[in-house]
């Protein structure tokens, strides 16, 4: 499967007429093409941000967080964690043993996250974890 690219694991192959050729939307269909394994932190930030493939993204996104909770794109350390906590809850309900695996990520790295991030940020992000776990309880 990683040897894949979403277009393929889709079977959804976007054209290169784009109608809105801004840098976002070039590098989301540039970044579908790509075999997963060769995802970059920040190319797999950016397709999760903008829930491009999430399905096939989120078990090599714990793996990198799992490596380095504060893995960074290009913009901040922890950039990476902070798209993953926006997926949405209805793929979360799909993926609830990755999703217990990302609640124990954070809860391990609570302190080192607190310290390198900020409260505010963490709180944010654990909120939006404990928000999506509501529906388990």
């Amino acid at each position: 499967m990683r040897n894949k690219s979403i277009e393929q694991l889709e079977n959804d192959y976007w054209t290169d007429d784009i109608e809105f050729p801004s840098g976002l939307v070039i590098n989301c269909h540039k970044y579908r093409k790509i075999p997963i394994k060769d995802l970059t932190i920040e190319q797999l930030r950016l397709l999760i941000s903008q829930k491009i493939g999430l399905e096939f993204l989120i078990e090599l996104a714990l793996e990198k967080l799992n490596q380095n909770i504060l893995a960074e794109g290009d913009f901040y350390e922890g950039d990476l964690l902070q798209a993953v906590s926006t997926i949405p809850t209805e793929i979360w309900n799909e993926k609830q043993s990755e999703f217990q695996q990302l609640r124990q990520l954070v809860e391990l790295n609570a302190e080192k996250l607190r310290n390198e991030m900020g409260e505010k940020q963490f709180d944010r992000i654990n909120e939006r974890i404990k928000a999506s776990a509501q529906q388990w309880l």
